[in-house]
């Protein structure tokens, strides 16, 4: 058997001794590193009843003739069909951010789920805002909905109790405003994604472990290396007594 691992054996209670406190350095190393945060965003689309997303073509309204004093509803066939208008929604897209991050939105979401730890933030989807201020507003019908929290389902959560609250809330305005159901603008969630900030790294608690471990591993050896010759001096001076 090696003479190292001799030394470890014998002297065992050093390597467990240092095993407990490579442990604890290298858990009081991990936990003292800065937790994780989580940025939760999903995209929403901002859509009508007439999906002029999903047409080529503005719906035409029929005509109405009367014939024999009976009206009688007719289509209308143009060679230029109009094309749908999308500015509508567009323009509600770079609007509806400003009422997402509101106190009111964030009062009736706080009444109907309770506090949900984090914050939230909106913008149109392709927006930007140069170094003097100027915002350019999205060509697109999309609004990103954005959560920043210490815990990812915290995050999902925000986000989507946000999305639901905003979405109850514009229909009970339109439904108050008298707007009729196929002019009323409707907002949907596409898709949800998580990134993950400032992991914590494992790597730095494991080597302070391992040096801890070796540390008194090479103390363990150095003792046994020690104790033979302390007995080969009381022997020697036993008998010179």
């Amino acid at each position: 058997m090696p003479p190292a691992v001799t030394a470890l054996l014998r002297f065992w209670w050093v390597v467990v001794v240092g095993a407990a406190v490579a442990i604890v350095a290298g858990g009081a190393v991990y936990e003292h590193q800065p937790k994780p945060t989580y940025n939760v965003s999903a995209n929403v689309l901002v859509n009508s009843p007439e999906a002029p997303y999903l047409r080529t073509a503005q719906p035409q309204a029929p005509s109405v003739k009367t014939i024999g004093g009976k009206k009688k509803s007719t289509s209308v066939a143009t060679s230029a069909p109009t094309p749908p208008n999308t500015q509508v929604l567009v323009n509600a897209a770079n609007l509806y951010p400003l009422l997402i991050q509101s106190d009111v939105i964030a009062k009736l979401r706080r009444a109907k789920y309770g506090p949900t730890p984090g914050t939230v933030t909106a913008t149109a989807l392709a927006s930007s805002t140069n170094t003097y201020g100027v915002y350019h507003p999205s060509p697109l019908p999309v609004i990103t909905v954005k959560a920043h929290s210490q815990d990812a389902g915290q995050g999902k959560r925000l986000v989507n109790q946000t999305i639901r609250t905003f979405e109850e809330w514009i229909v009970q305005r339109q439904k108050a405003s008298g707007v009729a159901p196929s002019q009323r603008i409707s907002v949907e969630a596409l898709q949800t994604t998580v990134h993950e900030t400032g992991k914590r790294s494992k790597g730095m608690a494991l080597f302070l472990s391992v040096v801890i471990l070796l540390a008194f591993g090479a103390v363990a050896v150095v003792a046994d290396r020690v104790r033979p010759r302390r007995v080969v001096h009381e022997l020697v001076a036993r008998r010179a007594d």
